[in-house]
């Protein structure tokens, strides 16, 4: 029973960081969750939470520093909840960023202590490489600003520059801000439920120089046509677009109601000698620099020899598959995203990729499909979402001999789940986390498991 109470005042040392970034301490063997507390630091905190088996807190005081902790670089930083580790120096990131996978596995992985765990990959420069940005849009009384929720809040942080965008992406939202306020367009305002533009998307890839630009807004009016056509004038901007979503509620910014009205609907990036143009809802990883050594994982878990059959689940727009395909004999590709698969077809003649095909629908259907046609891919790639694998989708991956899975995730603890429901009829070769995202909790891993 949780003995802790509301705004009491203890002293714990913090042993460990939890999966969002935050120390863990313990308190009479009660876990308690402290906000940029680090690992080894002494604290005295306040209690903020309780909860049958654990309690959060804030930091009254550090007693002894950890020699890691360093100052943030952003000044928004304790104010928005887009980052959770800037006072962390970088390296230490890496270590914690592992230290994270371990505890994950430990907790859902039977025989976790027998699998290699290779260090976190970092970056050289790990600032600067978001290539994507959402934000909502408010008008401060002068002008028109974007800005990140602060963590736990509705409360919006205006953001003048934000360090971990990349410079191309920072540059165009700048200029669309611009835009914005000059065609005085009715900014939404969510207290009071009125006005019509709610949010601005841009995607930027430095190795193109091309940029994209999407408005979400409630409906089409003059003022919003008449931005969109300044919009296109802006340097490197390729493409327009708008989206009409009036959901105020629903979680997805985003939907099918796109609408290009300049230039031309796709942006176009690189991926090494890989050219690909990809729609304003297509899913393309955030860091282009990394997933280059994201992809090379991948291919180094294959091992190919360049005869090999592989399946690549989740597929999106087809990266991965189609970064591989020189060196295997056959990929095949199914995503339930029509815009992704459409993408991916395109990305494939762009290149003139000849041995990749894809598929549009759930992934079972088509595995049966593929079955009835004598198809058993050699190589099985899954990157699903953060819910990780359906349980028929592992069934059959236990039941069909697969000779190797490459599983990557964005999500340990989902991971170690299905590793553990896996590893009955595959060997669990590695596991390589990757830190896609710097400056956040987040760790990506790339799994090597092989058929017994």
């Amino acid at each position: 029973m949780n003995e802790l109470k509301l705004n009491e005042i203890i002293f714990i040392t913090i042993k460990r960081m939890g999966i969002n970034g935050e120390g863990i301490g313990y308190y009479k063997r009660l876990a308690v969750f402290v906000e940029n507390a680090l690992v080894d630091e002494e604290v005295e905190v306040k209690i903020t939470n309780t909860y049958d088996k654990y309690a959060t807190a804030e930091i009254v005081k550090i007693k002894k520093i950890s020699p890691s902790r360093v100052k943030p670089r952003c000044p928004y930083y304790e104010k928005c909840g887009g980052c959770q580790l800037q006072h962390l120096e970088y390296e230490e990131q890496l270590n914690q960023k592992k230290n994270i996978l371990i505890y994950s596995l430990e907790r859902y992985l039977d025989g976790f202590n027998k699998i290699r765990i290779n260090d976190t990959i970092g970056m050289n420069e790990p600032y600067f490489y978001r290539n994507k940005t959402q934000l909502p849009v408010r008008h401060d009384g002068e002008k028109v600003v974007s800005g990140l929720y602060a963590k736990n809040t509705n409360k919006l942080v205006y953001i003048d520059e934000c360090i971990v965008e990349n410079k191309l992406v920072q540059n165009t939202l700048k200029n669309v801000l611009d835009v914005l306020t000059k065609t005085n367009v009715d900014i939404y305002n969510p207290r009071y439920k009125q006005g019509l533009l709610r949010y601005v998307v841009i995607r930027g890839f430095e190795e193109t120089s091309e940029a994209q630009v999407t408005l979400v807004t409630m409906e089409l009016d003059s003022k919003i046509s008449k931005a969109l056509k300044m919009i296109a004038k802006i340097e490197n901007v390729k493409s327009v677009n708008y989206c009409i979503n009036n959901d105020i509620k629903g979680i997805e910014i985003l939907n099918d109601k796109i609408v290009n009205t300049e230039g031309v609907g796709t942006v176009n990036g690189k991926l090494k000698d890989l050219s690909f143009d990809i729609l304003p809802n297509s899913f393309f990883q955030l860091n282009t620099k990394q997933t280059i050594v994201l992809y090379d994982e991948i291919k180094k878990a294959i091992n190919p020899k360049g005869d090999e059959k592989v399946l690549d689940c989740y597929c999106g727009i087809g990266s991965i598959g189609l970064f591989l395909a020189s060196s295997v004999k056959e990929i095949r590709g199914i995503d339930n995203n029509k815009g992704n698969i459409e993408n991916a077809k395109n990305f494939a003649e762009k290149n003139s990729i000849k041995n990749a095909q894809f598929y549009y629908g759930n992934i079972l259907p088509h595995l049966n499909a593929f079955s009835k046609n004598d198809y058993l891919p050699d190589v099985v790639i899954v990157d699903p979402p953060r819910k990780g694998l359906e349980l028929n989708f592992i069934n059959y991956l236990q039941k069909n001999r697969i000779k190797k899975i490459v599983y990557v995730s964005c999500n340990t603890s989902t991971l170690a789940k299905n590793l553990n429901h896996l590893q009955k009829d595959y060997i669990i070769r590695y596991i390589q986390p990757i830190d896609m995202f710097p400056q956040t909790s987040n760790v990506e891993c790339v799994v090597c498991l092989e058929r017994r």
